[in-house]
């Protein structure tokens, strides 16, 4: 296999996991617009998946982009899960870089971050990055 054969050309959606169809945890890098990268995360958001998503992320906000983290596909957090996402904001704050939260937040996930007093850290929803007035997300770029 070639050696550049895993470089990522930050056009097209990156998988990051297990790849099987069964596994439990899976990441989506997808990038958009004026240097933002959505993060789609699916599964469950524990122990044993939280470095993964922890590593995913810091590598795009140290590599300058802002990121969107979207969580509503997963299935389940714990405190692993949250203490990753303590430390993707310290990241985030190190490197001046943006790190948000989709607006679409599960409910089970909103409320153990209002507990844990974490949202005031982690905006949810992106407020108009882009200048449109429109507030929306734009779509990853097409092929």
């Amino acid at each position: 296999m070639p050696a550049d054969a895993n470089r990522h050309d930050g056009k097209q959606p990156r998988h990051l996991g297990g790849g099987y169809p069964a596994s439990p945890f899976a990441v989506h890098l997808e990038p958009m617009q004026n240097g933002w990268v959505r993060v789609r995360v699916e599964g469950e958001l524990a122990l044993d998946s939280s470095s993964e998503l922890e590593r995913a992320v810091e590598g795009e906000l140290r590599s300058n982009s802002n990121v969107l983290l979207d969580l509503s596909a997963i299935d389940f957090i714990d405190s692993a899960g949250l203490r990753a996402m303590t430390a993707l904001v310290r990241v985030a704050k190190g490197t001046g870089q943006k790190l948000r939260l989709s607006a679409d937040l599960p409910a089970h996930a909103r409320r153990l971050m209002e507990i844990v007093g974490l949202l005031p850290f982690v905006p949810i929803g992106i407020d108009e990055p882009w200048g449109d007035g429109s507030g929306s997300l734009p779509d990853a770029p097409s092929a």
